[in-house]
């Protein structure tokens, strides 16, 4: 699809009527405008943004936040952090390698997905500000319907995606008085959004990557290539590999290796297995772990773990969550060891040792 096509269908999807100056309603696209969707999978890519990520309404007008990917929408209560998508759900226990030996997570806390996220908000209206904030919960129903806001006083009000740490958007209410933009200007907008972030995605696949490091998930302003750079890294034996993310990656990955292949969804696996357990309520320690006990460096072979598995757990780019940006592993057997990650499945690298 050609870049003018898609500008032109994605600022079609907020054009009002002819000779609308100022609509009651606008939208917010919570994720890439579906016009556009296709030139970013053509290299690999997605944009973890609200479309667009600043809007400014007059007193009493309405925004539909409209599902159109994985996210959710969080409009904080007053004073409150934003909903984070996971929380403890129990205490790790009985979780051993195929040697049998117990991981040592074990006694750990357990996550799923944070109670506030289960319940739909999606085909509702709701009204800000509101002392509870506003909750979407998460898209798990087949096409969702948008989330209506109506904003009621002036002021601007910061949203979030719960799924992607690091995605907002923020809209601006002002007194009726005051001249707000056009439902065209606001697509316009849009269009612009897409434009620059496609340049964006055209330059991730060759981002600079330090020798012997492997970086899951190449990402900036929450454009993401899904892939591992370089997808085939060769390595002498000893060397140690950094697996990691990009400051500010949006983004959650693992880099993990052992039995299968986990985007194989006919063929049950080992890693397979443990990432379906993301889709479960409590995700597997396995899963969401880095296999080794902090500060230890694996040397990776067929029999690590009794199977040759290893796990990064999972990782992203900011600074406020407490999961590790990065992981290390030691390569001293020749050779070629599968990484997957297993939120992503088809995401796929190989590090040759010889």
């Amino acid at each position: 699809m050609h870049r003018t096509t898609v500008v032109a269908a994605t600022a079609a999807l907020f054009l009002g009527a002819p000779g609308m100056a100022h609509a009651a309603t606008q939208t917010v696209l919570m994720g890439t405008p579906p016009g556009a969707q296709k030139a970013f999978q053509k290299v690999g890519t997605d944009a973890n943004q609200f479309f667009p990520t600043a809007l400014k309404i007059h007193v009493g007008d309405t925004v539909k936040f409209a599902p159109v990917g994985f996210h959710n929408l969080t409009f904080p209560a007053k004073g409150k952090a934003p909903q984070a998508l996971l929380a403890p759900a129990g205490t790790v226990s009985g979780a051993s390698d195929a040697a049998g030996t117990p991981f040592w997570f074990n006694g750990r806390p357990s996550f799923g997905f944070a109670p506030p996220l289960l319940k739909s908000g999606f085909g509702k209206t709701f009204t800000m500000p509101a002392a509870a904030g506003v909750q979407s919960g998460l898209p798990f129903a087949n096409r969702p319907k948008p989330v209506s806001v109506r904003f009621a006083k002036a002021g601007t009000y910061t949203y979030y995606c719960s799924v992607h740490a690091g995605m907002k958007g923020t809209v601006s209410v002002v007194d009726k008085a005051k001249a707000v933009p056009t439902a065209k200007a606001v697509g316009q907008a849009v269009s612009a959004q897409v434009k620059a972030d496609q340049a964006v995605a055209s330059t991730l696949s060759k981002t600079s990557v330090p020798a012997n490091t492997v970086m899951v998930g190449p990402e900036k302003s929450g454009v993401t290539l899904y892939a591992f750079l370089p997808g085939k890294l060769s390595v002498k034996p000893g060397t140690t590999v950094t697996f990691t993310m990009p400051v500010g990656a949006r983004e959650d990955h693992t880099a993990t290796a052992g039995p299968g292949d986990p985007d194989d969804h006919k063929a049950k696996s080992y890693l397979g297995d443990l990432a379906a357990g993301f889709n479960a309520p409590v995700i597997p320690g396995q899963a969401s772990y880095g296999s080794e006990a902090p500060g230890t460096l694996a040397s990776l072979s067929p029999t690590l773990h009794g199977n040759g598995f290893w796990n990064s757990g999972v990782m992203d780019g900011v600074d406020a969550t407490p999961l590790p940006q990065s992981s290390k592993l030691k390569f001293d057997t020749p050779g070629t060891y599968a990484f997957y990650c297993l939120i992503h499945t088809f995401m796929k690298g190989e590090v040759v040792v010889g």
